[in-house]
């Protein structure tokens, strides 16, 4: 059947519109991207940080000299903590001490007969100071040579380095050193304590610094003596015990000076 011309004018806009209208619906939404999960790092193990060594030093010693040319030097002495001679810790500065002082054909102080080895030190309770020395600028001549104070006179000793030289020998090794000129140096005191156990107090009946002869002329000026908390209890409790008023123009030390 025929559609009737009026009937056909309106379907036909009908249609047209419902194609316009589908034409128009937007396409749906698109899914929003999923957010990535945050990365957690492992937690790190901690590092465990160095131990601090434990500072060994008991006492410095420092002052000023004067050079041929006028110029001032400062020169200095550190003293450290004793070692049991026996200690494995001891070993380098054992050896150090026998090699120079069998060089002066060292005897032990506790029984002249008895030549000095590592056997010695251990049979008499040996207990090894080492005493750092310095003086700077390096290269310059002292205007008289510096005396060192190394400890007590009845105790061993050696000592080595620049300008560094023995005023006298003796085969206890007990004779006297001298600084010349400034460089660095190493002094090392055996103490006995006449026995198989050291006693690693006997440093502080020593005395320790710097001294020139009044008649050279030279001089030692601006002196100043430091005791750590390392040495103050020891000290404290050894009557004659000069705790650094040794300052005299021609000296400059602390230690022991008899009760």
């Amino acid at each position: 059947m025929a559609i009737p011309p009026a009937r056909a004018v309106r379907f036909a806009v009908s249609f047209v519109a419902v194609l316009t209208l589908a034409g128009c619906t937007s396409a749906p939404a698109a899914e929003p991207e999923p957010t990535p999960e945050p990365t957690v790092e492992p937690s790190k193990e901690p590092v465990a940080e160095k131990p601090v060594e434990p500072d060994d030093v008991l006492f410095t010693v420092s002052a000023k000299v004067r050079a041929i040319d006028g110029t001032t030097l400062g020169i200095s002495l550190t003293g450290r903590t004793p070692i049991a001679a026996t200690e494995e810790s001891a070993a380098t500065l054992a050896e150090s001490f026998v090699e120079q002082c069998v060089a002066l054909d060292g005897r032990s102080v506790s029984d002249a007969s008895t030549p000095i080895s590592q056997e010695s030190l251990a049979t008499f309770g040996s207990s090894l100071l080492r005493i750092d020395l310095a003086s700077s600028p390096e290269g310059e001549t002292f205007v008289a040579p510096v005396d060192l104070l190394l400890g007590s006179p009845y105790y061993a000793k050696v000592a080595s380095g620049d300008k560094v030289q023995a005023i006298d020998t003796t085969t206890t090794c007990t004779g006297g050193y001298q600084m010349t000129g400034s460089g660095s140096g190493t002094a090392i005191t055996n103490y006995e304590s006449g026995g198989t156990r050291p006693d690693l107090g006997q440093w502080a009946y020593g005395h320790y610094g710097f001294t020139v002869p009044f008649e050279s002329g030279a001089t030692i000026e601006a002196c100043r003596v430091v005791v750590t908390e390392l040495a103050a209890p020891i000290v404290e409790d050894v009557p004659g015990w000069d705790p650094g008023s040794d300052a005299t123009g021609i000296s400059c030390g602390i230690g022991y000076r008899g009760e």
